[in-house]
């Protein structure tokens, strides 16, 4: 008879906290999507002074705007799921249902599983969002705006590529592929460090011996004076290979995680910066695991001083709560280079210290 009690009551306890479950992925569900229209829209009123209406329609902006709501959405999932799961569970709160789980003899470590699980299937989700939808279709987002700035050229527009050979620095403006490059810049400085050389052209082919430079324009300055010159078609010597013009010219923002992870060691055995990627993949490799402080927030708030408060005091606090996070995030990443810090550890930072201001304050409840 006691045997078959504990067995009822076990039931009980896996009902309710798959209950609890439920009403939190159902709250950060509704938010996602309440996000989504917010960020669609917001979107379209920024981007429609930015898009030639002549060459694109109406369609084809919202088709933009949409390839480019799973990365925004990542970048906010650990908000959404604190204040999804402050009205999810919240709601309960407020019609005393939580009490009344309480009493029934629901323990606190089974809402704590159902807050990890829930952190997990979400977590999961926003993997799925931010490393397998995102940089394809942020990739294709960026295709539909250079062509349409570029007149659909097809060419790739680049944050002004630097790359050095020699005493020569090289700036470009954008690729149609590794070895046809348009808006090329060539400055060549002496020993001294003095400019003796600038040539620009608006057209260039990575050549085996050199770069072919098409109507290209330069000066050339001698101790006391300057001189012009304009060449058809000229090779200028450079040894700055094609895949070497690619790899500088990647978007952190369209690779994968594990392609983040090869291009940083590419970039490393070459000797050339690695900051970006690595302050990017970091972060795309954190940001599913910081769902789980998050959650783990909510339980302690819910339990405690917003058990009888509003829904719209509940997603005050979690906004509030939110920016926190989000600015202590965005000044560890900027702050870790300024203490001296690795990329990873800044990155992790916040997450852990959230993480423990979340285990206090579950702790505090026992």
């Amino acid at each position: 008879m006691a045997e078959s009690a504990v067995l009822v009551r076990d039931a009980v306890m896996i009902r309710l906290e798959r209950y609890l479950l439920r009403n939190l992925l159902l709250g950060v569900g509704t938010v996602l999507l309440v996000m989504s229209a917010l960020v669609i829209f917001v979107n379209l009123l920024s981007q429609i002074e930015d898009f030639d209406d002549t060459r694109f329609s109406a369609l084809e902006l919202l088709v933009y705007v949409s390839l480019r709501l799973p990365a925004v959405l990542f970048q906010i999932v650990p908000i959404a799921a604190l204040i999804g799961a402050l009205l999810g569970l919240g709601g309960l709160a407020v019609q005393r249902e939580l009490i009344a789980m309480q009493a029934l003899g629901l323990p606190l470590w089974r809402m704590i599983r159902a807050a990890v699980v829930g952190a997990m299937v979400i977590g999961a989700g926003a993997w799925v969002m931010g490393d397998i939808l995102g940089p394809p279709a942020e990739a294709m987002a960026r295709q539909m705006r250079d062509a349409q700035r570029l007149g659909g050229l097809g060419a790739r527009l680049i944050d002004q590529v630097w790359l050095r050979d020699g005493e020569s620095f090289v700036r470009i403006d954008s690729l149609v592929s590794p070895r046809l490059l348009r808006g090329v810049e060539v400055m060549t400085f002496t020993e001294t460090g003095q400019l003796r050389e600038i040539v620009r052209a608006p057209r260039a082919v990575v050549e085996p011996d050199g770069w072919l430079l098409f109507d290209a324009d330069g000066t050339r300055f001698e101790a006391d004076s300057a001189s012009v010159f304009h060449h058809d078609q000229v090779i200028w010597p450079l040894r700055i290979e094609p895949h070497m013009v690619e790899v500088l010219a990647v978007r952190p923002e369209t690779l994968t995680l594990v392609e983040l992870w090869r291009q940083m060691q590419f970039l490393s055995e070459n000797g050339l910066e690695t900051d970006a990627f690595s302050a990017l993949f970091w972060s795309r490799l954190i940001l599913p695991v910081s769902v789980l402080p998050m959650l783990l927030l909510a339980v302690p708030l819910l339990l405690g001083g917003l058990r009888d408060s509003s829904m719209a005091r509940r997603v005050m606090i979690g906004l509030v709560i939110g920016a926190i996070y989000y600015l202590t995030t965005v000044t560890m990443g900027g702050g870790g280079a300024v203490l001296g810090l690795p990329i990873a550890v800044s990155a992790w930072l916040p997450t852990i210290l959230f993480s423990l201001i979340a285990v206090w304050r579950l702790a505090r409840m026992r």
